[in-house]
């Protein structure tokens, strides 16, 4: 009877796995329109207009500050949500933030620290609450951690997306996910 729960408990990945490799696997969520919109939901469209300013703002950074400590966003409470530390940073009329060596804590309406983005170089606009980042990048929440180079975030939708090289690190699917045998 042991033997037989064995080789009942490698049934299920067995399964999947040949499931996965003769193409079902990749059938299940190509065809679903909400899984289509999840990932059109934040197309090259919306970060653009802020990668295309990176340039050209880099340049105006004439006069920066160091050591800059800015609130970027705040929960209804009044308490802070997202604050900015950047070793140098330069901010302009137009509401956009050009920082390098950034460190953006994410926290919860109580004050305690709910996460933390870091970025080499970061354009930040306060008023669409959204950044672009060039370079080496990463953001640790929950215990998952994502790193890679380059990303753009929207504070008010939390949301990331990593643009290139990225490595994600989760505890929060299981232990055997994806092992075959």
């Amino acid at each position: 009877m042991g033997w037989y729960v064995k080789q009942r408990g490698l049934m299920r990945p067995v399964l999947a796995g040949a499931l996965f490799l003769s193409g079902w696997g990749t059938a299940f969520g190509a065809d679903d329109p909400e899984v289509d919109r999840w990932f059109a939901r934040h197309s090259e469209a919306v970060w653009r207009p802020l990668a295309e300013k990176w340039e050209p703002v880099k340049a105006l950074m004439t006069s920066p500050v160091e050591n800059l400590h800015l609130p970027l966003a705040y929960h209804v409470n009044g308490q802070v949500k997202a604050m900015l530390r950047a070793k140098k940073a330069q901010i302009f009329l137009d509401g956009l933030i050009f920082a390098e060596g950034v460190s953006v804590e994410l926290l919860t309406e109580d004050g305690h620290s709910d996460g933390q983005l870091t970025a080499e170089g970061c354009l930040f606009d306060r008023k669409a609450k959204q950044g672009y980042c060039e370079g080496l990048v990463s953001m640790v929440k929950s215990g998952d951690r994502l790193k890679g180079r380059g990303m753009y975030f929207s504070i008010e939708e939390q949301f990331i997306k990593i643009l290139a090289d990225c490595e994600i690190r989760t505890k929060r699917i299981r232990n055997n996910f994806g092992r075959i045998l």
